[in-house]
């Protein structure tokens, strides 16, 4: 069964054609219901133009490309523009209304979308370490995509800065683990920093001082 609907497609064909170079889906899979529905998910993504490409890859065997996205879930994605990867991953699939956070972020990267400018940028690109930001989220939850978009920006400025969705009904037992009651929360390297809506000037506050 098709998930993504004919007009969507459409919509996108559109959008995606219009690219520059190459984006590249890769997504990290294990044996389980929800990594084959992922699967499913981003071939539908691959067929839609040749200018956005879907490669499959083991969560079990693919430990090198696993470390270099950053990933340590399976059922995960990462978006890799020119063979490069950009910081911006998904655990889980983003559906919902994840899924503008998904298509924006494909967007952006291609140069198509918003990006940060003057002093915004500026703070991004100052980040000098390693910063690995984990956006626990639910897919019906309507605050959750302005913060995802925002740190989604913010990583595709900075390759220091890694940023991630998980779905906190996929990955349920680790969202328990965490005490997640309400959503978003941002993590910054393990360390929770935030619960709820936020701008991107205070997301970007919180980055750039963890």
């Amino acid at each position: 069964m098709a998930l993504l609907d004919s007009n969507i497609v459409e919509q996108l064909k559109m959008y995606f054609d219009k690219i520059n170079g190459n984006i590249e889906l890769v997504s990290f899979l294990d044996e389980s219901e929800k990594s084959k529905e992922l699967d499913s998910f981003l071939q539908e993504v691959d067929a839609i133009s040749g200018k956005v490409n879907y490669v499959k890859k083991s969560f079990e065997n693919d430990k090198a490309d696993l470390e270099k996205a950053k990933i340590t879930r399976p059922i995960s994605f990462t978006i890799l523009k020119d063979g490069e990867n950009t910081g911006i991953n998904f655990s889980g699939i983003p559906g919902g209304h994840e899924f503008n956070s998904f298509i924006l972020a494909i967007l952006g990267l291609a140069g198509l979308g918003k990006k940060l400018e003057g002093e915004q940028l500026a703070k991004a690109e100052s980040v000098n370490k390693p910063v690995n930001i984990e956006t626990f989220i639910s897919l019906s939850c309507t605050h959750c995509p302005d913060v995802v978009q925002a740190l989604n920006l913010i990583s595709a400025s900075n390759k220091n800065i890694t940023a991630t969705m998980v779905d906190s009904a996929v990955f349920f037992e680790e969202a328990k683990e965490k005490d997640i009651q309400a959503v978003p929360v941002v993590f910054i390297d393990g360390e929770q920093k935030s619960v709820g809506a936020k701008t991107i000037e205070e997301l970007l506050n919180l980055v750039v001082n963890a």
